[in-house]
């Protein structure tokens, strides 16, 4: 059975950053993968181009959504696009999102962890993008968020640039001081617009990096892939 990879981004081309999209065609080319990216928004390179060029040359179809958690994307875009394309005949599977993963997990324990030892008596506000939708990915957060904090010791704090609670809601209980982390994998316009939110209301912050760049992403990409391959094909 030849399988096909589709890497499903959320933005478009341009408003995707380069290191990221470097980062996801060397691991497809280390991989010797059937593979190419594919974006949830714009008109080009769409994840429909992807499943059909794709599954013109494969029987067995890996999407892998390139995102950090099931919300409206995971739950309604990509399977309902898909099943307008997708030939009879072809398998299908779909890995989860990477924040559950222990890569995301290491990586903030390694990360948050030095951050705390360099700046000690804060605690960690970690903000992912939220959903009003769906309640399982502020639930998959704080379950992140409590598994780490065990590790490290020092107290983190979650909220949302969208949905309950938002940062403002979140801030006027915990206004620092504070170290940020703001679960994205880019470091662009939203993780700005982020920034300045919270500098709004707290003088007192230190922000870290988004994962933008960093092999944990590739390394959670792996971690679903190995997942994948002791699970039956759908």
């Amino acid at each position: 059975m030849t399988t096909g990879y589709l890497y499903v981004l959320h933005g478009r081309r341009g408003k995707i950053p380069e290191s990221n999209l470097d980062l996801l065609n060397d691991f497809i080319q280390r991989s010797e993968q059937i593979g190419r990216i594919a974006f949830l928004e714009g008109d080009e390179q769409t994840l429909e181009d992807g499943i059909r060029d794709l599954q013109s040359r494969v029987s067995r179809l890996v999407i892998v959504p390139v995102l950090l958690f099931s919300a409206t994307h995971m739950r309604w875009d990509i399977p309902q696009r898909t099943r307008k394309v997708l030939k009879p005949g072809v398998s299908l599977s779909v890995t989860e999102p990477l924040a559950t993963t222990q890569a995301v997990r290491d990586y903030l324990v390694d990360h948050l962890g030095k951050a705390t030892q360099e700046h000690p008596g804060r605690r960690i506000l970690l903000v992912a993008h939220g959903t009003p939708h769906f309640p399982e990915p502020f639930d998959q957060l704080q379950a992140l968020a409590a598994d780490v904090e065990r590790q490290i010791g020092t107290p983190i704090i979650c909220t949302n640039h969208i949905g309950h609670p938002l940062i403002e809601e979140t801030l006027r209980v915990d206004p620092g001081p504070l170290i940020v982390e703001r679960l994205f994998l880019t470091d662009g316009r939203l993780a700005n617009k982020i920034k300045t939110r919270i500098e709004a209301l707290t003088s007192d912050a230190i922000f870290l990096p988004t994962l933008e760049d960093d092999p944990v992403i590739t390394n959670a990409i792996q971690e679903r892939l190995n997942a994948l391959a002791l699970t039956p094909t759908r």
